[in-house]
């Protein structure tokens, strides 16, 4: 059994993973069971690694993954040479949604931005999806508000955010606007979901045939679905 006994730093994929079990997350995030990674993720991150050293002029050529933003890359990359673009910066905040250190001991949240532009009182944030095209996906919508959320925070200037979603292997974009005015109700639901998260000591299960069916931790939980029936 871990000394740890809360989650006390979230995150979009952390919060979600709880959202469906907190046992899952406790398996994952306190117990740091091991699993298995998944062919699709293991290609995911390659290709956020290629387009991240794209985009920062690491490489001379294009890879051949990022072909169908062609000309998206290359407004990245020069972009960034001009110092106007960030790319997988990890930002991180405290329970009072101020800027934080990642590693700092005050750290409540984190989240890294695929590619972020700021243009005056306008920024966009891009994030890049491989995989299946998923069309006003409510996670990915989700996910989109809390980047919003986070970058009017941390910068008060801004006004309106664009979000878009790249689908590198589909040659499609889904885009997401947000104003300053949806700061509000956008935090208080991510605040209190996320204090839920970061305060729970029991970590119950919440068994389901589909998603124990996939759980990595299905073999070690007595709680699971199949056991149950």
């Amino acid at each position: 059994m871990s000394n740890q006994d809360t989650i006390n730093r979230w995150s979009h994929s952390r919060l979600g993973t709880y959202e469906s079990c907190p046992k899952k997350a406790f398996f994952r995030y306190i117990e740091h069971v091991p699993e298995e990674q998944h062919p699709a993720a293991e290609r995911g991150i390659k290709i956020h690694n290629l387009a991240e050293q794209y985009i920062k002029g690491e490489l001379s050529e294009m890879p051949r993954e990022l072909y169908l933003f062609y000309e998206g890359f290359e407004q990245l990359r020069e972009a960034y040479e001009e110092g106007d673009v960030s790319v997988e910066e990890q930002w991180a905040f405290n329970l009072s949604w101020e800027k934080a250190d990642w590693d700092g001991e005050d750290t409540w949240g984190r989240y890294v931005i695929d590619a972020f532009v700021k243009q005056g009182d306008n920024a966009r944030v891009i994030d890049f999806k491989t995989g299946r095209f998923k069309d006003k996906n409510e996670g990915y919508k989700n996910q989109c508000s809390l980047y919003a959320c986070c970058v009017f925070n941390r910068f008060p200037e801004i006004q309106n955010i664009e979000t878009e979603l790249w689908y590198l292997d589909h040659h499609k974009i889904t885009r997401y606007r947000f104003s300053r005015e949806d700061l509000s109700d956008i935090q208080e639901n991510f605040h209190n979901r996320a204090l839920t998260m970061t305060t729970d000591t029991e970590f119950k299960t919440a068994p389901s045939e589909f998603a124990c069916r996939w759980c990595s931790f299905t073999n070690i939980c007595k709680d699971n679905f199949y056991a149950r029936s």
